[in-house]
């Protein structure tokens, strides 16, 4: 997660948010869920497709969020929002 900039507990909220999980995540990143924990500890180096999956998955302003550059998390689908 240092390699990353990535703050795990608000990592883990922005992936709460979008009602992901982390084998959910590597599925879509087509990597195993191991090899995705190695990349989020920073034992693994993320290649450019695992991080840009990232990025798509929790959206920029969970990507904002998780790595400490904004201190508040939106759901940008509105999707808990009032319709």
């Amino acid at each position: 997660a240092q390699e990353l900039g990535l703050d795990m507990t608000r990592f883990r909220a922005a992936l709460d948010l979008r009602d992901l999980s982390i084998e959910a995540l590597a599925r879509k990143a087509e990597v195993s869920s191991r090899h995705l924990w190695f990349v989020l500890t920073g034992q693994r180096r993320a290649s450019a497709s695992v991080l840009q999956c990232l990025r798509a998955q929790i959206g920029e302003s969970g990507w904002l969020f998780a790595t400490g550059q904004a201190d508040t998390l939106a759901d940008e689908k509105g999707s808990h929002g009032a319709a």
